[in-house]
């Protein structure tokens, strides 16, 4: 009598086993493979934002674009302002950059959770990150801070190392009221500690978090606190 022979119970959970045992070697290898994969879409992403704001200074007398450092009420970098409220007032094809960039994936992070856009619970409280365009933010110094300059400086009188855009912390939905920051809202801690910026000479590279405090903390200016019309690079 012929017979089909099955696997046992013993077999089949020794194989269950056995690739379970494989994925979990695998799993840290795959994740490092995407983080990489990420940090090198953040820096080509910020590369091609330096890249037109260097068109645009040079197509407006050496002026920089305007950083949306406006609560989401003005024209900068990434957008013009349109009727409504939350999210749908955020128009980016209305911003300065979108003609030469014209790719709304240029803005975002691929690492960055577009689940936590809409609501966060930070601190036991919902809160809605209310500019879900970029996952990346121009440093207010250009405008000079809470100075609000209505025309921000000159592309040449920043330091080639300045630092002009950064990765927001995407823990703090507050952060995104708008498209600029200033350096203590901090950078994402979404790449092993670090995060992706872009200087004014149109470089782009990776900081850690430990870095970027130490720098925060400084009286002096730095490549951070760059208003370049004050002594401490900030106005208050």
């Amino acid at each position: 009598m012929n017979t089909k022979r099955a696997f046992t119970l013993i077999e089949l959970l020794v194989v269950i086993a056995i690739i379970a045992i494989l994925a979990a070697l695998l799993m840290p290898a795959l994740s490092k493979a995407k983080l990489s994969a990420s940090k090198a879409t953040d820096l080509n992403n910020l590369k091609q934002v330096m890249m037109a704001l260097h068109v645009y200074a040079s197509d407006e007398n050496d002026v920089n674009p305007l950083p949306n450092w406006d609560n989401g009420y003005g024209t900068g970098w990434l957008y013009s302002p349109d009727d409504g409220s939350g999210p749908s007032r955020f128009n980016p094809k209305g911003g300065l950059l979108w003609p030469i960039l014209r790719e709304a994936k240029v803005y975002v992070c691929p690492s960055d959770d577009t689940q936590m856009w809409h609501w966060s619970n930070h601190d036991q409280v919902n809160e809605q990150r209310n500019q879900q365009l970029s996952s990346y933010a121009m440093n207010g110094a250009v405008a000079g801070y809470m100075l609000m300059l209505p025309r921000p400086v000159k592309l040449s009188v920043m330091r080639p190392d300045d630092c002009a855009f950064w990765e927001t912390d995407e823990t703090e939905p507050y952060y995104f009221n708008d498209g600029a920051n200033y350096p203590p809202e901090g950078v994402s801690p979404r790449h092993q500690q670090g995060g992706i910026q872009a200087v004014f000479d149109g470089s782009v590279n990776y900081i850690k978090l430990t870095e970027w405090y130490s720098e925060v903390t400084e009286t002096n200016r730095n490549r951070l606190w760059c208003y370049p019309n004050s002594p401490d690079g900030r106005t208050y």
